[in-house]
């Protein structure tokens, strides 16, 4: 197996393999989040490359990628299948709870008739741009467009007595899940993350960053972000802010929420939710908070904006909008 892996790399060498397509530079809009050098690790090195200058304050790992060790990962990602519990010097984390209970807390029903949409908008001044060591940019926790469309709030209903087969089971969860450092801000800004427990994966670039996570309730736990590294960690039930120790980071909130219901606007400020039993419903939109940059490079944030409205469905598609204003 090793020589066939050995006649991979020199096919792709022959190939042109080494010329890979560049990602974006690690803070633009389109960096999904790997950063320099998470690029450069995932470039196919030859055996005989000395070149580490960018993995010089990190722990030396094997160049067998893995052929000869376990499925999906081999020894040099941790040994197990999958990629195993460690990647360089990162860790998963392990959390202290039951297995899950996934019994839904309500009565299920396929086939559920009703549906909402409807359209999130912005109320008043649009949010200024600010600008930032890493330029000029626009808020990062409110996006609204130039005709008011609110995009990235959230949507959802927590309080259902009958809903439909949970996400667990059927439908993949759509919303949540993963922040990316990008330069000077986290994003998205917000984001839902269900079924719980469940964690979130933020992502670095190639600046090395200490990570504040502020659950709902008790002390903040602060993570060592290295360049192109990546940390995880634990969700709990209502919101939970993220940003950098120092406060230079733009922040990100995600919601710990145990409900199937809920929703995420879109560019044009749309959201849609389905599979809703007849009956009345109490809906939340949720908003981050604007934010400031202070003097010193610190960014600082108001309340959060949050609506909520009672709605009828019946089994038609009911429609709700709103308008949000900063305050």
């Amino acid at each position: 197996m090793r020589t066939l892996a050995g006649l991979v790399v020199a096919l792709l060498i022959a190939c042109g393999g080494a010329q890979h397509t560049e990602l974006a530079p690690a803070g633009s809009e389109k960096d999904e989040g790997a950063g320099e050098l998470a690029r450069a690790s995932l470039d196919l090195r030859t055996p005989d490359s000395t070149d580490d200058s960018a993995f010089a304050d990190r722990p030396s790992r094997s160049r067998d990628y893995g052929y000869g060790g376990d499925i999906y990962g081999g020894d040099p990602y941790g040994g197990n299948p999958y990629g195993g519990t460690s990647y360089a010097n990162w860790r998963a984390p392990q959390w202290n709870y039951a297995t899950p209970n996934r019994t839904p807390r309500y009565q299920v029903s396929a086939g559920l008739p009703g549906s909402l949409e409807g359209t999130v908008t912005w109320s008043g001044q649009l949010p200024p741009k600010v600008t930032t060591p890493c330029g000029v940019i626009d808020n990062p926790t409110a996006r609204v467009t130039s005709d008011k469309r609110v995009r990235g709030a959230l949507v959802y209903i927590e309080k259902v007595r009958i809903g439909r087969v949970t996400p667990y089971y059927s439908r993949p969860i759509t919303v949540g899940g993963v922040l990316a450092k990008h330069g000077c801000t986290l994003g998205p800004a917000a984001q839902i993350v269900t079924p719980l427990p469940a964690s979130v994966a933020i992502n670095g670039d190639s600046q090395r960053s200490r990570i504040r996570v502020a659950p709902p309730t008790g002390e903040a736990k602060v993570l060592d972000l290295q360049e192109g590294g990546l940390v995880q960690a634990e969700i709990k039930p209502g919101v939970t802010k993220i940003d950098a120790e120092d406060g230079k980071l733009a922040a990100a909130w995600v919601i710990g929420l145990e409900s199937p219901y809920y929703a995420i606007t879109d560019d044009n400020g749309h959201y849609y939710i389905d599979e809703l039993a007849p009956g009345t419903y109490e809906v939340t939109f949720w908003q981050p908070p604007i934010a400031s940059l202070a003097a010193n490079g610190t960014w600082t944030y108001g309340a959060p904006i949050v609506v909520k409205r009672s709605v009828k469905v019946d089994n038609r598609t009911t429609t709700l909008s709103v308008a949000l204003s900063g305050r």
